[in-house]
């Protein structure tokens, strides 16, 4: 029994050595290496361009560049319709489309070929087409895009120095981004912002905002000595302005001309408020009249778009505006109709300068 476990034992060892020694002899042996034939021929470039913009495509094999200035051994660059091929070279073409749509960009070397499909998109563009001047009420934002997403709406509000402050969304609501409505007066910054369809690149516009009353016509004689009218706000000044600047007279009424004394007006223009109409803006064209009540008011010339001047004169309750001439004088009586004062409201004395 002992000598058969003898003999067992031994024959572990002998099986034991020989798989070592083959181990051994075949790490000595050289090792064959197969070399595989190239079969990834790939077209580099983005999947989508705009309309009449110029892109680089490059070619290359297993990652790398599959051309050696081999005169056996050429490109063939082509491509389908929607599509023009510009600058060819070995690995590398430039390509551009004059429509949108897509195309499909082709590669044949040494017998392989690829392509790669490309879609043309609009140019990425956006902008408003909207008033400046607006009202508390909902407004069409006009906004034409192209090449982008739906855009979305940011307003900001403008102070007087210039800096801007976020607003409250109790201050303005949007439908969608066709139609907004804000509803505090003041200077804004209305933004669009969308992503571009070809490359997902921001897009923005920007447009200038005056929230101010309503300037209506009214159709009743101005009267110097009415007794009804209401302080005008600034921002009611700034309805004004935009008024004046819709008819091509440009001014910001800021008082750097004379302070006069007036009884008597003869004017293009006359804005004014009254209780009877809210927050309505009232004017009048070709006004003439006289009254016992003297105003101080500013006076100030400017020229307009036809180099001709205007006079805009104004105080806390009316502004005027008249061509070649002031239109607003002082007529002196032996009543004594002097007074600076009377129920006509003569008012305080002039507001500071009217901000942006």
């Amino acid at each position: 029994m002992k000598d058969k476990t003898i003999i067992i034992v031994a024959a572990i060892v002998v099986v034991i050595i020989t798989m070592i020694s083959v181990g051994w002899l075949f790490s000595l042996s050289p090792v064959v290496q197969t070399t595989e034939q190239p079969t990834a021929l790939i077209i580099h470039g983005p999947d989508a361009i705009e309309v009449g913009e110029k892109v680089n495509y490059a070619l290359t094999l297993d990652g790398r560049v599959c051309i050696n200035n081999l005169e056996d051994q050429v490109v063939e660059w082509s491509i389908s319709r929607n599509g023009q091929l510009m600058n060819v070279g070995q690995t590398t073409v430039t390509v551009m489309s004059h429509s949108a749509g897509e195309f499909v960009l082709r590669a044949e070397f040494s017998g392989m070929t690829t392509q790669k499909e490309i879609q043309v998109h609009p140019r990425a563009s956006l902008s408003f087409n909207m008033d400046t001047w607006i009202h508390r009420e909902w407004e069409f934002t006009g906004i034409v895009f192209s090449g982008t997403a739906e855009p979305s709406l940011k307003l900001y509000k403008v102070l007087e120095t210039g800096r801007r402050v976020d607003v409250s969304s109790g201050t303005w609501e949007t439908y969608g981004f066709s139609e907004l409505i804000i509803r505090e007066y003041g200077n804004y910054l209305l933004i669009a912002e969308s992503r571009a369809l070809s490359d997902g690149r921001l897009v923005s516009a920007e447009k200038a905002l005056t929230v101010t009353p309503y300037v209506q016509r009214g159709y009743h004689q101005f009267d110097w000595d009415r007794e009804d009218l209401v302080q005008l706000t600034k921002a009611d000044k700034m309805a004004v302005i935009n008024f004046l600047n819709s008819k091509e007279i440009e001014t910001s009424l800021l008082p750097q001309g004379s302070l006069r004394t007036v009884n008597r007006i003869d004017s293009d223009y006359v804005f004014y408020k009254d209780s009877s109409r809210g927050d309505t803006i009232l004017y009048q064209t070709d006004v003439m009249s006289q009254g016992v009540t003297n105003r101080k008011v500013w006076q100030s010339s400017i020229k307009g778009a036809d180099s001709r001047p205007w006079y805009i004169c104004w105080d806390d309750f009316i502004i005027t505006a008249n061509r070649n001439d002031p239109g607003l004088k002082l007529s002196y009586r032996d009543s004594g109709s002097s007074s600076s004062g009377g129920s006509g409201g003569g008012g305080p004395m002039p507001s500071p300068p009217i901000g942006g």
